[in-house]
């Protein structure tokens, strides 16, 4: 039978700072990994889900104005036309007090699953990130600014509408005041109509609107 003879595979003891050196280069990779929760995580919102909520909210108010509508159509015909920015304006008031104020969803984005939130003070790294609506809602500050150019700026503009059309101030040839102020009124409307189209580019790159379209024309 054939004498077998095993060599050692050791080349000898390693040195003595062999686990110092080892702990070093580790050291990036356990540092990685206990950073992961500070990485930022992006958040993409789909632009048709906003889309549809703007939509759903103003077919909400449509109903609501429509079944309002009726509780007055027993009265003097053109009656409640006189008002209609007000009946607007108190429609939307009402959406706003009871959704945004109290930091919930309106009707559109509820069924969107959508909130506003201060992005301010939105988390946005790993562990405190799961479905991407985390965060605190809107500030007061922000609710209250929100009601003034969102529900009080369409109530301006669609009660000066109402007024100059009324007044027909496009077609006062004797009156060159109203006719200057006209004309303001409708450059002023271009400009807005411009603003909401650029706002909507940037919209459909980013995601993100401008807060100088709140309320339409």
């Amino acid at each position: 039978m054939p004498n077998v003879e095993f060599a050692a595979a050791s080349d000898g003891p390693p040195p003595q700072d062999a686990w110092h050196a080892e702990f070093q280069r580790l050291v990036p990779l356990w540092e990685s990994l206990r950073d992961t929760s500070k990485v930022i995580i992006p958040i993409s919102i789909s632009r048709v889900n906003q889309f549809d909520a703007a939509r759903l909210d103003v077919e909400m108010s449509a109903m609501l104005k429509e079944q309002l509508v009726k509780v007055f159509s027993l009265m003097k015909p053109g009656l409640l036309f006189q008002y209609e920015p007000e009946l607007d304006a108190f429609l939307e008031f009402l959406i706003w007090r009871f959704s945004i104020w109290v930091d919930k969803p309106t009707p559109g984005n509820a069924l969107m699953n959508l909130r506003y939130r201060d992005e301010r003070a939105a988390p946005i790294t790993g562990k405190e990130v799961r479905t991407g609506l985390e965060g605190p809602g809107l500030s007061v500050s922000q609710k209250i600014f929100y009601c003034i150019s969102f529900v009080g700026g369409q109530y301006i503009w669609s009660r000066l509408q109402s007024f100059s059309a009324f007044r027909r101030w496009g077609a006062s040839e004797q009156r060159p005041l109203a006719r200057r102020t006209w004309s303001l009124v409708q450059n002023a409307e271009g400009l807005y109509r411009a603003a909401s189209f650029f706002n909507l580019l940037l919209f459909l790159y980013g995601g993100r609107k401008c807060c100088f379209c709140f309320f339409h024309s």
